[in-house]
């Protein structure tokens, strides 16, 4: 045989043994390295060959196996964009360079002549590359190729075969693990150990480090935590609010996460700093468009990629978990039903059964610190004469509290005494309002709730735990609040049998000794009896009267169809009033304030109680206090001349005098002058205050009605303000809208009225902003002009906001001796507004300034309203 055939022949073997040892391979790593191996035999003689499979997350080429190549190892990268390999992931065709080093792209030195690339490519997308180089230039020739697109097209088969076979294990062991799943779903109600065993097959199936699946707390807007797989610290029960980590975004987004690295990103949580937490996946746990959950897996390589595959292997279990929150939920929610219903239902028992109150209350207390999975808990009951709380039940709260009292306003319970509302603590060591009692590390988290009889406080509720994460949510309220009607009850029972015969007298005793008139009816309106002030008042007696039509008996032919109308009110269990005359026995009239009462037992309307008070001397008073108020207003406003004449004359000599003063050297005597007239003018203001309401009171004011532009008024007023305003270290501020335009109206009274709120915002603000604003508006009732007075002042009390507007009334003493005034400006303004068909309002809060809003008609009424009377005498 030839040399030729010799080396023919074992060219032959050592591709038989290249075939050979691809078909072999058990994975795609094997595979990689029998291609290699095979191509560096003797007999073929290739001496730097690589096998590069491609990063689908990255587009990296990463190496597999190689021969021949120093510095170099498996997993090295080559990054997109960067050598002479890269041009068969483009085309998916063989490249051969015969002179690498005239190629700027060759980044691979292992040898510098000539370079080949082969593409291993599965169902027609390449995967990787072949890299063969040569140490000569123009090494390789046509039957080189031959025998490494051979050898390619080996590989490429054998690496698509196992990947099906990998594809298909993955796909029968994701029915493995869901139809588990489903498994579980049907026999696991403990909600805990459910999903820690889906999350368990979830981090096996997508080969990852570990997992966390968090469930959604609607009430408190945070995920809670609730299963863990080689997370390092047990995690389970950490809040997380929403937004926070990976699992709070995607509990805010309601759409899948992958996170390639997280140490590096924004918004990682500080829970989750250490190593071990490199790459994040996580997905929602919707029920519909409900969120109920977030599950997340993580890996501690760096260079581990999540991809779509990962995700979607991760959205598998995403509904499973969901059902289970949603499942377990509702059976949760069906047991702490039933297990409430029967708590109740053994209290009511206990109640029935035992007399002695210590013993329910302590009863009730051990059964609801049981339902509601507390540490502990103490029941008080309020002192109605001093106002305490006393302990009368404890249950595991360490010392035996019985007996303590507290006051209101001391601790949670005196909160929610002095509150009358319930009260959820999450930290008790750090509440303001804690008391030494219990800051020894025993109780965290409180809650309580105020027990009460309508809205009489009879005691108070609270259950407490010593774990700072157990968080108390409406649906724990609810519960207590469920006992603490119960406990209410019980409290409420052992003091009726005490009190049932002292309440039957203090009643029969306060209907009898009433000096109002009362009677009661049956519902056809027939008397069933009346107290003796009514037959002193209409001059029947009892005994005449029963059995008879109320409103027959008291009315008269014109107030009967009225006195009908309020009784039948009355029947439809409304609470009525009223005022109307009644007729005596005699056949005389007399003026009462009425009233009609619905009498009910055990819900249901029984009868009608009446109740009349003779108003006969109040309206004759009233009477008397309005004309006398009258004949005052009508006396001051007739002094108009008498009193403004003298005090002008006064500041006329007082000018006079400063002139003469002046023009005669004599300085010394200016200031005094100056302070006369200024005393005679700030006394003018006054009277002219004073005149002004006494003449609206007395009917003397009239309205001029002329058309004006309010811009030109508005721009005046402020300019006439704009010095006192700075004096004061004050910015005004004009906000007008530019369809303001004309209104017809009096203009005189329109600018005293901006004159007296801006000057008022003023005087009450330092160092701070006034503004005006005006609007136009159109309405229903006509075409309206509002003038807005803002102030960034003293403000006001709500007890001060509600007579701001009483003539002669201020804020308070204090407000007065320090700012001054009559306090008349305002209720001049009010009266003024109202005569001209508007109206003017406030709103405030102490300390953040006060807005007063006039709101005018654009056309005033030509005759102003009747004159009003302070509301005293009204």
């Amino acid at each position: 045989m030839s040399r030729a055939s010799d080396a023919e022949a074992r060219r032959r073997s050592a591709l038989l043994r290249l075939s050979t040892g691809i078909a072999a391979a058990h994975d795609e790593r094997e595979v990689c390295r029998a291609a290699v191996d095979g191509l560096h035999d003797r007999d073929l003689g290739y001496d730097f060959v690589g096998v590069f499979l491609v990063d689908p997350g990255t587009g990296d080429r990463v190496m597999q196996a190689s021969v021949g190549w120093a510095g170099t190892h498996e997993g090295y990268r080559i990054p997109t964009g960067q050598g002479l390999s890269e041009r068969p992931l483009k085309d998916g065709e063989v490249h051969y360079t015969p002179k690498v080093r005239r190629e700027a792209e060759h980044v691979l030195a292992a040898a510098s002549g000539s370079e080949l690339d082969l593409p291993l490519t599965v169902d027609d997308e390449v995967i990787g590359v072949i890299v063969v180089e040569g140490a000569e230039e123009d090494a390789f020739g046509r039957e080189d190729l031959e025998i490494l697109t051979a050898a390619a097209r080996q590989a490429s088969l054998a690496i698509g075969r196992m990947r099906l076979i990998e594809q298909e294990r993955r796909s029968a062991e994701e029915q493995r693990a869901l139809m588990d799943t489903m498994r579980d779903l049907s026999g696991e109600l403990e909600l805990e150990k459910l999903l820690g065993a889906l999350l368990q097959r979830a981090v096996k199936l997508l080969g990852v480090t570990g997992g966390e699946l968090a469930i959604y707390d609607e009430a408190h807007e945070e995920l809670v935590i609730v299963a863990g797989h080689e997370m390092g610290a047990d995690a389970a029960g950490t809040r997380m609010g929403i937004g926070e980590g990976a699992m709070g975004h995607v509990a805010r987004t309601r759409e899948p996460l992958v996170i390639p690295d997280y140490q590096a990103w924004n918004g990682r949580s500080a829970q989750y700093t250490q190593d071990t937490v490199q790459s994040v996946v996580a997905a929602p746990l919707l029920i519909g468009s409900r969120l109920v959950g977030v599950i997340a897996a993580v890996h501690s390589d760096p260079g581990h990629a999540f991809g779509r595959e990962d995700l979607r292997l991760l959205e598998l279990f995403a509904p499973h978990a969901a059902v289970a929150i949603h499942n377990a939920d509702l059976f949760t929610a069906e047991r702490r039903r039933a297990l409430e219903q029967t708590a109740l239902l053994e209290t009511l028992a206990d109640m029935a059964g035992e007399l002695e109150l210590s013993v329910v209350l302590r009863d009730l207390l051990v059964r609801a610190a049981e339902l509601l999975n507390v540490t502990g808990g103490e029941l008080a009951i309020h002192d109605e004469e001093s106002g305490e709380l006393r302990i009368a039940a404890s249950h595991n709260m360490g010392a035996d509290a019985v007996g303590t009292t507290m006051t209101q306003g001391e601790g949670a319970m005196g909160r929610v005494a002095q509150t009358m509302a319930p009260l959820i603590i999450p930290d008790y060591l750090e509440w303001r309002g804690s008391t030494e009692k219990y800051r020894d590390g025993s109780v965290r988290t409180v809650m309580a709730a105020p027990l009460v009889i309508g809205a009489r406080l009879v005691g108070v509720l609270a259950v407490v735990h010593s774990d700072p994460r157990r968080r108390f949510g409406e649906e724990d309220l609810g519960l207590l609040k469920l006992f603490a009607t119960q406990a209410a009850i019980a409290i409420e029972n052992a003091r009726l049998f005490t009190e049932a015969r002292h309440r039957e007298q203090y009643f029969e005793d306060l209907v009898q000794n009433n000096p109002v008139a009362i009677v009661t009816m049956d519902l056809e309106f027939d008397i069933t009896s009346c107290n003796p002030a009514f037959e002193e008042l209409f001059g029947w007696k009892e005994e005449e009267i029963l059995g008879r039509n109320l409103d027959q008996l008291v009315n008269t032919a014109e107030s009967l169809d009225e006195a009908s109308a309020y009784t039948e009110e009355a029947y439809e269990g409304a609470v009525i009033r009223g005022l109307g005359k009644r007729a005596r026995r005699d056949g005389t009239l007399v003026d009462v304030e009425l009233a009609g009462v619905p009498v009910m037992v055990d819900g249901e309307q029984v009868g009608i109680m009446g109740l009349y008070h003779d108003i006969s001397d109040l309206l004759r008073a009233q009477e008397q206090a309005q004309a006398a108020n009258q004949a005052k207003s009508s006396f001051l406003a007739n002094m108009s001349h008498e009193l403004r004449t003298p005090l002008n004359a006064i500041l006329g000599y007082s000018e006079m005098l400063m002139e003469e003063a002046e023009e005669d050297g004599n300085e010394t005597y200016v200031p005094d002058l100056r302070k006369i007239e200024s005393a005679g003018r700030h006394l003018l203001a006054l009277i002219n205050d004073v005149l002004d309401l006494s003449k609206i009171e007395a009917g003397k004011t009239e309205i001029y009605v002329e058309s004006f532009d309010v811009r030109e008024v508005v721009d005046a007023v402020t300019t006439t303000l704009r010095p006192l305003v700075e004096k004061n270290g004050n910015t005004l501020v004009l906000q007008c809208d530019e369809d303001v335009c004309e209104m017809e109206s009096d203009l005189t009274k329109v600018r005293q009225m901006l004159l007296n709120l801006l000057s008022n915002a003023n005087k009450f603000t330092e160092r701070g902003t006034v503004t005006l604003s005006v609007s136009r508006e159109y309405g229903e009732d006509g075409h309206w002009l509002t003038f807005r007075v803002q102030d960034t002042g003293i403000g006001m009390t709500p007890e001060q906001l509600g007579k701001v507007f009483e003539p002669f009334q201020q804020a308070e003493a204090s407000t007065t001796r320090r700012f001054g005034g009559t306090g008349l400006g305002l209720a001049i303004t009010r009266r003024f507004s109202r005569m001209m068909g508007g109206d003017v309002g406030a709103e405030s809060e102490e300390g953040a300034g006060a807005t007063f809003t006039l709101r005018l008609p654009a056309r005033a009424p030509l005759a102003p309203p009747s004159p009003t009377y302070p509301a005293e005498l009204t």
